[in-house]
């Protein structure tokens, strides 16, 4: 096989017809006859000496050198894709597609996102909420809110700040005077959090307050924060959660502090993105107008 790579028309052909299992869609989806597609394999198949495809009158299927090859220009011609984007700058700038923590959009974000688009009303702004970090090369979001440690490969990410962990529970079980009762607080249904940061401080629950809160019968166990913030302002337990999540609750008294414990979380918020998306207009905005006001929200928490 030569060093020099095949026509990428024909690897582009290979890559529709191997996703579809069809020259006849392939030339639908590429606006070509299916000689043409058919012909482009054929090419291809010359210049690395392998058969690609099985071919029969009722399906067309990869031979096992096809498969080994076609995640290969998949991916290939993701990096085209994410390249192309990254040197042509923002192709949407009326539009900023932000992915977010599910409990960080719902308890956080959404309350103060309108405060934003009265101050933009040019930009419309959409929420992908997800646990899990987006690939920014097959999609099209701008931006992303992450809460962790930092470190992601090949993305700029700019630390804000780090939340703390309190236990809370509602009034309506527990008063006001028992708050710092562990014996009152350890006696109320346990709402458990199964989140990697939550569970890392389980621990120091136990030492400060000799308890064995991995021995409690949880009457929920989720890694949900909403759904456990929504169930403790109900009354259906007590539960650990980052103090940031439940600021409005604590002031408005839907939810109490309980034992005056607080830890520091392990974990920090981040925005996240490819280095270019930073430079764009629109990114800008959101971050000039969301870094300062998670800054002060934060220090906000410290007199709650």
């Amino acid at each position: 096989m030569r060093d020099n790579l095949p026509p990428l028309k024909s690897l582009h052909f290979f890559k529709v017809a191997a996703e579809l299992s069809s020259f006849k869609l392939a030339a639908e989806q590429l606006f070509v006859t299916q000689a043409a597609v058919s012909q482009q394999i054929k090419l291809l198949e010359g210049f690395l000496g392998q058969t690609l495809f099985e071919r029969s009158n009722r399906q067309t299927k990869l031979t096992y050198t096809g498969e080994l090859l076609l995640p290969y220009v998949q991916q290939g011609f993701q990096q085209f894709k994410a390249g192309l984007k990254t040197i042509s700058g923002d192709s949407n700038p009326n539009i900023l597609r932000i992915s977010t923590l599910h409990s960080f959009t719902s308890l956080w974000l959404m309350p103060r996102l309108p405060e934003f688009q009265k101050l933009h009303p040019e930009l419309m702004v959409q929420l992908a909420p997800s646990n899990e970090l987006v690939d920014f090369s097959r999609g099209d979001i701008d931006l992303a809110i992450r809460k962790g440690s930092g470190g992601y490969a090949g993305l700029a990410e700019k630390k804000l700040v780090s939340d703390s962990l309190i236990l809370v529970a509602s009034p309506q079980i527990i008063h006001p005077d028992q708050v710092n009762d562990p014996q009152v607080v350890f006696q109320l249904p346990w709402m458990e959090d199964t989140t990697p940061d939550v569970v890392s401080v389980y621990g120091e629950i136990n030492k400060r307050f000799n308890v064995d809160i991995f021995g409690l019968q949880a009457s929920i166990r989720a890694n949900n924060s909403v759904v456990l913030v929504e169930n403790a302002i109900a009354g259906r337990g007590f539960t650990l959660v980052n103090k940031s999540l439940v600021a409005e609750y604590l002031k408005n008294g839907s939810l109490l502090s309980l034992l005056e414990f607080s830890h520091a979380s392990p974990y920090s918020i981040f925005l996240v993105a490819p280095a270019q998306h930073f430079e764009w207009q629109k990114v800008k905005l959101f971050e000039n107008w969301f870094v300062p006001l998670v800054n002060q929200s934060f220090a906000d928490l410290e007199t709650w």
